[in-house]
């Protein structure tokens, strides 16, 4: 039986730590498979989507992301009105955390949840941080309810710098008149810090707790409830999946009487000793943890705590952040940019997203033996990571392999280091057969963020690639046992391409200092140029195309700095204002082009005009493919790109 989660509409990523069995799913979104080894599937597959999930952004309401764990990669949504009211112009701030049973959900999920923290901060009017905290099964309690404080030993700290703290909460928060609040699991996890900080476990400083808002709480307890024996007719949530979430999110073993998930058990500690703040207790009346809400409402009334509940009739577990709120009168933002339903760019400068497997659904593939991955933090301040592949055998010289870094693709509108699918295969691929270490590198996303932020994300990385390579024995231990940083190639499919091509002329005019590392060459697939003049295969384009000249250009009005033409150099290397490449000590670079491709006449332009100038070009063509094929379907075109980038990579000195 496959049901709704509250707080999803699609699913990430694939865990690591690898697996055999099938023993638990959660409808069919999460697969848990007890083995020697572990793997934690997370399939993307979209149930049941929420009625008016096309909700438009607020009006007059901004966000922004921050890191608050650096160590973790987490970080929290930052929503700020437009207009500050009450004390000196200073807001209350709420903190939200997410739903999802612990296992599922997203501090940034876009849809109603987004929208409704929209509303609290318009309306409120507040400063609303959404934060982000570890799922489980990969990170079982108390692993979110440690993120939970060490967010608030963040916020503390933010407090105590005063001027010196982020700049939205210096301007419009009143820390004095912080409530903590969250949906299902996220109130549960909002209980749990507010009595720790109540305890002392957390300090404070400045932050003072006004209260806290817990709506539907996702609480359980080894008896059943009325609400459990007897379920409420037409609920989404059933006790089977509260049960199921719990076995997944609890530490082994652990029943639902452990203190996180019971916190009226016999280990619970004793709430009563604790100066709980003012609580608000929001009940949808056909909820089957409805007696559990209820039951904290009562016994927290019973202790002297100040209660306030809120029961709403007829409405199921989830509903506040499930149903599209009015605009109140106010005109909503209208689309500018739509590309496939998937980014929309409205009016107001803010931007919706949806599932990108709409535009190219994931297909199963196998693990490649002997590959091992993880992911680490490159860039704190934004929260980028990159993900390293390494094989489990080493080669060459003293044991040490190349170095290949690669950007994905999608038109810096799209697409992620971690995508699941062909692409990572594409990777593990590259890991085990040249053999190298593969650094898969996120960046930031057009429209929200414009070019150039992806390329300075890219010299960033390169950056710290280069700081990692004089650490000695403080380098990344995968980095210090396998790297040899002397052969490092820098690699791009499409819009990564394009990206490749920046990062390694900046290097090569010197504007990024590498130290040790020596890029060796590089390695454009397929790569996203253009320019305002037509090549021959736009203006007749291939038959069945996937990349058509509409989408590019759409792509490109997205991405590039607003007014810019096709022209711009970030488009075009060879435009009007485009650096001469001709000083530049580019390293050889093969590159790949496809057919049919409607890039192809700029993709074999970059060829002949570097070669024209004297540089080492490899092309390599393959006819019959097309755009991105190396990560859209894998054939015989696969196998021997890979004996090519292999002789490439060790061919090259």
């Amino acid at each position: 039986r496959q049901a709704a989660i509250p707080g999803l509409h699609r699913s990430t990523i694939n865990n690591h730590v690898q697996q055999q069995h099938g023993a638990a799913r959660c409808g069919g979104l999460l697969r848990h498979r007890p083995a020697l080894q572990r793997r934690l599937r997370r399939p993307r597959r979209r149930i049941r989507p929420h009625a008016g999930t096309d909700s438009p952004r607020r009006p007059g309401v901004q966000w922004r992301d921050v890191v608050y764990d650096a160590a973790h990669g987490l970080k929290a949504r930052v929503y700020r009105p437009s207009v500050a009211a009450g004390e000196g112009g200073k807001l209350p701030v709420l903190l939200y955390f997410h739903g999802g049973g612990y296992c599922v959900g997203a501090y940034n999920k876009p849809g109603l949840c987004d929208m409704f923290l929209q509303r609290i901060a318009a309306d409120l009017p507040a400063v609303v941080l959404s934060v982000q905290y570890r799922l489980a099964p990969e990170h079982r309690l108390p692993a979110a309810i440690e993120d939970g404080e060490t967010f608030l030993s963040w916020l503390s700290g933010q407090a105590a710098l005063g001027a010196g703290a982020d700049p939205w909460l210096a301007e419009s928060v009143d820390f004095a008149r912080t409530f903590v609040s969250g949906g299902s699991a996220g109130g549960n996890l909002a209980h749990h810090v507010v009595a720790q900080a109540s305890s002392g476990q957390i300090a404070l400083g400045p932050v003072r707790i006004a209260g806290y808002v817990l709506l539907s709480p996702f609480f359980g307890s080894v008896e059943r409830t009325a609400t459990e024996s007897e379920p409420p007719a037409g609920v989404f949530l059933t006790v089977e999946m509260l049960d199921q979430l719990w076995r997944m999110a609890l530490p082994a073993g652990a029943t639902r009487d452990h203190p996180f998930a019971n916190p009226f058990s016999p280990d619970s500690p004793a709430l009563q000793r604790l100066a709980l703040p003012p609580v608000l207790v929001v009940s949808a009346e056909l909820d089957v943890l409805h007696s559990h809400v209820l039951s904290y409402a009562t016994r927290l009334k019973e202790m002297g705590t100040t209660v306030e509940l809120a029961e709403f009739k007829g409405e199921k577990h989830g509903s506040i952040d499930r149903r599209s709120p009015t605009m109140s009168g106010n005109t909503a933002p209208h689309v500018v940019e739509d590309f496939f339903g998937v980014v929309q760019l409205l009016s107001d400068g803010s931007v919706v997203r949806r599932d990108e497997s709409v535009l190219l659904p994931e297909q199963p593939v196998p693990a490649v033996p002997g590959v091992q991955w993880r992911d680490i933090v490159y860039d704190a301040t934004r929260g980028l990571k990159v993900r390293v592949y390494r094989p489990s055998v080493a080669a060459d010289e003293g044991g040490k392999i190349p170095v290949l870094v690669y950007f994905h693709g999608g038109g810096y509108c799209l697409g992620s280091y971690n995508k699941p699918g062909l692409c990572d295969m594409f990777l593990q691929r590259i890991t085990a057969d040249l053999p190298a270490i593969v650094l898969s590198v996120q960046y930031r996303l057009a429209p929200e963020h414009r070019l150039p932020a992806a390329i300075e994300d890219g010299a960033t990385f390169l950056s710290w690639l280069s700081r990692q390579a004089t650490l000695g024995a403080d380098t990344e231990p995968w980095l210090a046992e396998s790297a040899d940083f002397a052969r490092t190639f820098v690699s791009g499919g499409s819009a990564g391409a394009n990206l490749a091509h920046h990062v390694v002329a900046q290097a090569s005019s010197g504007q990024i200092v590498l130290d040790a590392v020596r890029i060796a060459g590089y390695v454009l697939l397929s790569p996203f140029f253009g320019s305002i003049e037509r090549t021959a295969t736009e203006l007749k384009p291939p038959v069945g195309v996937s990349l058509t000249v509409e989408m590019s250009d759409q792509l490109w009005r997205l991405a590039l700095p607003a007014g810019a033409t096709r022209d711009h150099p970030l488009t075009n290397p060879f435009g009007p204002d485009s650096p001469a490449l001709e000083p530049l000590a580019l390293p050889p670079v093969l590159v790949v082009a496809s057919e049919p491709d409607v890039l192809l006449g700029h993709v074999l332009r970059y060829v002949t005009r570097l070669k024209e100038v004297g540089k080492a070009v490899e092309l390599a063509e393959f006819k019959g493919e097309p755009h991105g094929f190396p990560v859209r379907r894998w054939g015989e075109s696969n196998e021997e790109l890979i004996r090519i980038l292999k002789r490439f990579a060790h061919g090259t000195k």
